[in-house]
């Protein structure tokens, strides 16, 4: 069952990265100043956030499940920081008169950046503090492993076409 709530990013995380009374401007639709957390309108741009960084971090955490996902962002302040600002950027294109010719929001160069940053720990380009409570995602490299007989076992980093791993002697 897919969730209803938002799991990780809160309206906080927005307002952090801009002033509450231009976020509320985004979600204000009916006029009134009273923008909740738990707004349908505003669980709707967290969620599709969070949608854009599990679809590009399954690649590196392909179990199935969200947790280790949620554990890496709720643990490094730079992975949560990109995923609020894709989230400003959505929030801003809902409403076309926040936007440009093309569609896009105020927030565009920094959701480009933050999806290059979630392409980039995705594929094992870069490394993220909270891996120290996620888990290596499965791009970030082979090992080395001695076996039972002191001898060298080497493990490559997997690949979309080689799931074993590209390497060999």
């Amino acid at each position: 069952m897919p969730p209803t709530l938002a799991e990780i990013l809160i309206l906080d995380d927005l307002y952090s990265r801009v002033p509450a009374n231009v976020i509320n401007g985004y979600f204000n639709d009916s006029g009134l100043n009273n923008i909740s957390e738990t707004d349908q309108i505003v669980q709707d741009v967290l969620m599709a956030a969070e949608g854009e960084l599990y679809s590009r971090m399954l690649r590196a955490y392909p179990s199935g499940t969200s947790g280790a996902i949620k554990d890496l962002t709720l643990n490094d302040p730079t992975l949560k920081m990109h995923l609020a600002w894709v989230a400003c950027e959505l929030a801003c294109e809902r409403r076309p008169e926040f936007t440009d010719a093309q569609g896009f929001g105020a927030y565009k160069a920094q959701y480009e950046r933050a999806i290059t940053y979630f392409e980039n720990l995705s594929k094992g380009l870069i490394r993220s503090r909270g891996e120290s409570v996620a888990g290596r995602g499965a791009n970030t490299g082979g090992d080395y492993q001695p076996n039972d007989q002191g001898q060298g076992v080497f493990t490559f980093a997997p690949s979309r076409d080689n799931p074993g791993g590209h390497g060999g002697f």
